[in-house]
């Protein structure tokens, strides 16, 4: 059984910056950051009222603003 890491913090507000949570996505993984970004949408749409079984597919939104040739 794999064993489940937990990291926190307790600072004061005025104290709080970035560097950790950046670590912490950084030590999470490409699988854990996208898994937290899907239930983000679909605590959305659950707030919104929207179910998949009301036809919609729930997606993540795509765009590109500007690419450039190197």
């Amino acid at each position: 059984m794999k064993r489940k890491k937990i990291m926190e913090r307790l600072v004061k507000f005025s104290e709080a910056n970035d560097e950790w949570d950046i670590k912490f996505w950084q030590e999470a993984g490409v699988n854990m950051l996208f898994s937290a970004a899907w239930k983000m949408i679909e605590e959305y749409y659950k707030m919104k009222g929207i179910t998949e079984k009301d036809g919609n597919k729930f997606r993540l939104q795509r765009s590109i603003q500007h690419i450039k040739r190197a």
